[in-house]
């Protein structure tokens, strides 16, 4: 059990010092940690493809020459890097991703001149993030009742100084 927590300590600390490479530019890998950098950018290629994460662990282990337990190592720090990939697990976030593919089909269809195609991927885009949602409709019932509000300030005439001023708020039904 010891040995096992210095390697997920080990793994951790090297998930760390990838993130922070995205971060800071500042920061310059070693040439092992730029190539194992290279294999999780190509794990999450692979993904974002729509490759299965079986899949991405045969492929790692083929093209790349890995261990099952080093490209396992890859695939989990592919998601723990890029905040896309977890995202794309989560149900609402695959909804994301749709909508984002619907409107970059959009935009090159408005840059091909097709306007139809345009307003047509736009619609659906909006559908896959809820914008025509049924069940969010807002109750318009208490918006439709005017409201009164009345201020009763009282001053004093001499100093022409406030010194009450409360309010009244009244509903008509």
């Amino acid at each position: 059990m010891r040995q096992n927590n210095k390697y997920l300590q080990k793994v951790a600390d090297e998930l760390t010092v990838y993130q922070r490479y995205l971060i800071d530019e500042t920061i310059e890998l070693t040439p092992t940690q730029f190539d194992t950098f290279d294999k999780i950018d190509t794990a999450r290629a692979w993904l974002r493809e729509g490759y299965s994460d079986s899949q991405v662990l045969t492929m790692l282990k083929q093209s790349k020459h890995l261990a099952d337990r080093r490209s396992r190592e890859i695939l989990v720090m592919a998601y723990a890097t890029f905040a896309e990939l977890r995202q794309s697990k989560d149900k609402d976030g695959v909804k994301f991703l749709y909508s984002e593919l619907f409107r970059k089909a959009a935009m090159e269809a408005l840059q091909a001149g097709e306007f139809v195609a345009f307003q047509m991927l736009l619609k659906e885009a909006a559908k896959i993030d809820g914008a025509y949602k049924d069940d969010a409709e807002v109750k318009t019932d208490e918006y439709k009742k005017p409201t009164k509000i009345k201020l009763v300030v009282k001053a004093t005439p001499e100093k022409r100084a406030v010194q009450d001023v409360g309010y009244e708020v009244i509903k008509s039904e």
